[in-house]
């Protein structure tokens, strides 16, 4: 039997795809500002997201918001991205279908979900160098342009600021596809290593009919420790391994569920919140089908680029149901399916200095299927069995649906040595095909079946095997080797983790902890490796490593050098490097020149000697070094747009532009290319200025970047040029700029259509410290003292510097004039957030006499003796005066709560909350945090008073505000009892049992109701109400929490209850 698709092509097919800019007006739930204190500590405990400040106070309303849209345009799909909002994919639309592929969001509704605080759902996101990338909010480069071929292409991307690396996502429509291509690049244009991971996130409406279909044999998760079969798992079976390091997860799932297989291919069974990993990922696609629609997506990349595959749900408990709600104002629910570089989001690499990695993926949009089972680039596919209405017979279902119209194609489904069908059929997306053939079971039995799609030219374009055997079952001694028995009457004694003894053990876990970025424990690690072996050449070249990025260089240039003598690959490039940074380049160009050819950083070390060659004028003998590092890594932008750098300046100008031209073909946002085009086209150059000016308004902090570029080639004139320029607000093409920024897309007069940005002067210190730095090395010396100058007056206010050359700048400065503060300030933030915590304390010591009214510097030295020094007391005075400059800081009432609560300082506690309660706008963690105080102080009834009133915005699977409002009640009840007010202490217990919808917490899988259950129980108990009472401890009793757990106290209270009533006959 054979069906065809209803669907007809678009009448606006195209024969060509477009891409143009709009605008679209959104609700917003607006970003109020950043949290201007900087931040040192991990978020999640994966990154240090400094120099990136905070996004935690978003506006309790919407207001509407126009943004700008970037858009393509095919016969079949039409794609809408934000690039003010990270580069968001907002919308693709299916033609062919009439209807949205991914979620799309009525409203952008930021929540603290983020690695910065702020988070919106929808669309398809982009994620590097960590996950929900710092850029979630911000605007991003962009370019749009039409391609020969009839495509059509947006790039969006920029330049993170943890590590400096750069990211360039590309989407292209072709107009004969259904489908959307997905170029990534990341760049590591810096000469050091850079940390990250990579992660595309696309979200989808979900529902009970929603199908997950990922082809995995194992899985591991967050919320369940170690290894478990796909997609049918029992969780009480779930392999526990110490080789899955971070995912050491409960489930929340209840106690009766954990023993029965779970199917997590299907929404409806997502009890709970689930993230759920592929382990040895070797298939190339996987997808999800909306059965309610008949309609799906399927993914497809080569396996070898993108080794990630997971699964997110919300879960459908009220917990996962609140969370979405802060992030909708429609009541939608969606789930999301996730590809990545790396096997989890707990992975992480360093991407070599000067190295590309590109790849490239397809989202491929389906319909009719019935479902979906594999998929290629061109196809998407489903094989069906279903029994048959004879004894022994099975009908077997194939059905195809292609991305471009193939024409006639030749389908096979075949078991080794026998083909159980062939059909030619005519197919398009707008033409999917089935088929339904009745054979014989034992002609499949179980033998593995292959489903083959070949056009009418001969090509393959779908090849799939789906075999049905078991997977390898580890044996118990490998995943549990400390539990193997030698004697069968020996008892299992369970063993934690073995601690390192050896200079290779403790290498290895610095090596893990730099995974986590867990920095100063990597450092303690490395460091007693070479306590036991003093040449251990890792621990040396690693540690060598850390302190440079530290810009500890004396302490780096110790290590690396130990590192070259225990034969170290790598070491003499990097002490090159080093050396480079410390301006000693004859001595750096011997340890580059010592780098052997075809090692990971042989292109790189040819690309510092050419620098030094730039740097000399010696413009032949850098290109032929910059031809050498191209050769030596064929994907490296960096060595090809430093070769066109170096033939524009040696005047063989068609050879620079030809490079120039190949390198923003492959890279259209990269500025210095940008800026070496537009000098180099002279006249015609102005298209490349005024982009590159486009450019940079997006984050003024890219001119700082761009500048450093030029200084690290050791072009000083040209890093100053760009300095100026920036400070003075003039262009490059010497037309003066606007003294208005524009912001959010709006002309200078509030209109906003054919939205455009304009550059301004930037009073930036760092700006200024730069060329002063500059002008010295160029022996312009009244000049540097006059920008030295501005750079010690200019506000010092969110200014966190993170590159090596501007610590290298302020360390001067600080050296040279002892009464510059603020720049001892900066340099301080610098080191705390390396690790440098002594030095950052003495500099911010320094710099407090000369910044008495500036409330971040008190803050910070504040924060570093509690911390560092547990000095409570000068911690509490330093916040104190912080909060009594500046009492709109709210952090600040945060820090003073702790440190007052620590040292018993109710009074002061009482205080500071009044202080609290008289701000006009608290942000939501302040909101929540003056309830715990309440509930703390003992002042239950205002607390119910708040909880009853207001309303709180949940916080990512966070039940911690719950125990605040139970403790609220608890209390109450607990007064009442005392008052002899029984009935009234009853109501209270069954109020705290409530999760009401304003408090912000939903009522997660597994709940931790037992003490509320139980202390009802005994009030009920004392006026005789016996059935409610016991049917209260049953309940507890029910409740899952092992001997030695919080709870279990009172699972055992219940249990004896219960066991009393027993014996009365009564239960």
């Amino acid at each position: 039997m054979e069906r065809r698709g209803l669907m007809t092509r678009p009448d606006n097919a195209l024969d060509k795809a477009k891409a143009y800019e709009g605008t679209i007006t959104l609700p917003t739930y607006e970003i109020r500002g950043e949290n201007r204190n900087p931040v040192f500590h991990s978020q999640y405990g994966v990154a240090h997201i400094y120099p990136y400040t905070l996004l935690d106070d978003i506006a309790p309303t919407p207001r509407d918001r126009t943004y700008r849209t970037l858009n393509l345009e095919s016969g079949y799909l039409r794609v809408t991205v934000l690039p003010d909002l990270g580069g968001r994919v907002y919308s693709v639309y299916d033609k062919v279908s009439g209807r949205e592929v991914f979620y799309k969001n009525s409203v952008i509704k930021f929540a603290p979900l983020a690695i910065r605080g702020a988070f919106f759902s929808g669309g398809v996101e982009f994620s590097f160098p960590v996950a929900h990338a710092p850029t979630t909010a911000d605007a991003v480069n962009w370019d749009l342009r039409e391609n020969k071929d009839g495509s059509a292409t947006i790039s969006c991307g920029g330049l993170e600021h943890m590590s400096r690396m750069r990211w360039t996502i590309s989407l292209t429509l072709y107009p004969d596809r259904c489908a959307l291509a997905q170029d990534v690049q990341l760049q590591n244009p810096l000469p050091v290593p850079g940390r990250y991971h990579y992660w595309t996130n696309a979200s989808l409406d979900a529902d009970d009919q929603t199908e997950f279909v990922y082809p995995l044999r194992r899985v591991r998760s967050y919320e369940f420790a170690g290894a478990a079969s796909w997609p049918s798992a029992r969780i009480d079976l779930i392999t526990e391994t110490s080789r899955l390091e971070g995912m050491e997860g409960v489930p929340e799932w209840p106690a009766h569920r954990l023993h029965e297989p779970i199917n997590f291919r299907w929404q409806k069974n997502m009890i709970a919140q689930v993230s759920i990993f592929g382990r040895d990922v070797k298939w190339d696609f996987f997808g999800a089908w909306q059965h309610s629609s008949n309609y799906g997506c399927a993914h497809f990349a080569d396996h070898q680029d993108v080794s990630g595959m997971k699964l997110w749900s919300w879960g459908n408990a009220g917990v996962g149901i609140m969370n979405q709600a802060a992030l909708t104002d429609d009541g939608s629910l969606y789930a999301e399916t996730q590809c990545g570089a790396m096997e989890t989001q707990l992975d992480f690499d360093f991407l070599p200095p000067g190295h590309t990695r590109q790849w490239r993926e397809w989202w491929l949009p389906l319909r009719g299927l019935g479902g979906l089972t594999c998929a290629s680039a061109e196809v998407g596919a489903r094989i069906n069995l279903a029994r048959g209405d004879g004894e022994g017979q099975v009908n077997l279902t194939v059905g195809i649906c292609p991305v471009r119209p193939l024409g006639e194609v030749t389908v096979k489904l075949s078991v080794p040595g026998k083909a159980l069908l062939e059909k030619k059929a005519t197919v398009a997306p707008e033409r999917p095909w089935l088929h339904t053939e009745t054979v014989d079971a034992r002609v499949l039995s179980n033998h593995p079946i292959t489903l083959t799609v070949v056009d009418n030219g001969g090509k393959v374009v779908l090849n799939y095997t789906l075999d049905r055997e078991v997977c390898p079952v580890e044996p118990f001694d490998a995943v549990y080797p400390e539990r193997s028995r030698r004697a069968q009457d020996r008892p299992f004694e369970p063993k934690g983790e073995e601690e390192p003894t050896t200079a290779e053990d403790f290498y290895n876990a610095g090596l893990k902890h730099e995974n986590f970025d867990n920095r100063e424990e990597a450092l303690k690690a490395y460091e007693k490796a070479l306590a036991l072996d003093p040449s251990h050449g890792p621990s040396h070249l690693r540690l060598g490593l850390m302190l440079l990025r530290a810009a500890d260089f004396a302490g780096a240039e110790a290590h690396l050098r130990q590192a070259i003598a225990a034969g170290q690959t790598g070491a003499n490039y990097y002490l090159g490097t080093l050396l480079l940074y410390q301006d000693s380049p004859e001595e750096a160009e011997g340890y580059l020149k010592a780098v052997p050819d075809g090692t990971p950083v042989s292109a790189a070390a040819l690309c510092g000697q050419g620098r030094i060659a730039l740097g000399r004028g010696e413009w032949e003998k850098a290109a032929e070094l910059f031809r050498q590092a191209r050769a030596e890594d064929v994907g490296s932008i960096t060595a090809s747009l430093l070769l066109a750098m170096a033939l524009r300046r040696a005047g063989r100008e068609e050879e620079a532009r030809r490079g120039l031209e190949g390198v923003l073909l492959n890279d259209p946002l990269n500025h210095p290319a940008l800026r070496e085009m537009a000098f180099l086209m002279a006249d015609e150059g102005t298209p490349y200025f005024a982009k590159l000016n486009r450019l940079l308004a997006d984050d003024r902090q890219y001119t700082l970047d761009l500048a450093c570029f030029y200084m690290d080639a050791r072009l000083f004139a040209d890093a100053l040029t760009i300095l100026r320029e920036t400070a003075e607000g003039r262009s490059p093409d010497g037309s003066t700029s606007s003294p208005r920024r524009l912001v959010e897309g709006r002309h200078p007069d509030g209109s906003t259509s054919s939205p455009r940005r304009l550059v301004e002067g930037w009073d930036y210190p760092m700006v200024y410290y730069l060329a002063g730095e500059l002008c010295q090395r160029l022996g312009k010396h009244d000049e540097a003292a006059e920008w030295l100058g501005k750079g010690a007056e200019a506000d010092p206010d969110l200014v966190f510097p993170n590159r090596l050359e501007e610590i290298r700048v302020l360390t001067r400065v600080v050296g040279e004039n002892p009464r510059d503060h603020k720049a001892k300030y900066y340099l301080g933030n610098f080191f705390y957030a390396h690790q440098r915590f002594e030095e950052a304390i003495k500099l911010w010591e320094e710099a407090e006499a000369g910044l008495e009214s500036f409330d971040i510097v008190h803050r910070n030295l504040g924060l570093a003796y509690w911390q560092r020094e547990g000095d409570l007391k000068r911690a509490t005075a330093l916040f104190e005066k912080a909060l009594q400059i500046n009492p709109q800081n709210q952090d600040l009432y945060l820090h003073l709560d702790d440190l007052y609560e620590a040292q018993g300082l109710t009074d002061k506690r009482e205080a500071l909350l009044e202080k609290m309660r008289t701000l006009t706008d608290p942000r939501d963690d302040l909101h929540k945090w003056m309830v715990v105080m309440l509930v703390d102080l003992g002042r239950y009834e205002q607390a119910i008073q708040m909880l009853t009133e207001d309303r709180f915005v949940p916080s990512e699977m966070d039940q911690s505000f719950r125990l605040a409002y139970v403790g609220a009640y608890l209390k109450r009840a607990q007064a009442h009892i005392e008052a002899g007010h029984i009935e009234e202490a009853i109501a209270d217990y069954r109020r705290a049992l409530e999760f009401p919808e304003n408090v912000g917490v939903g009522q997660p899988a597994s709940t931790a109701n037992i003490e509320i259950l139980y202390r009802l129980g005994c009030a009920c108990e004392q006026l005789g109400r016996f059935w409610e009472a016991v049917a209260a401890w049953q309940e507890a009793a029910g409740e899952h929490h092992p001997h030695g757990s919080e709870l279990f106290p009172f699972v055992q209270m219940s249990l004896d209850k219960l066991n009393r009533y027993s014996e009365l006959g009564f239960c």
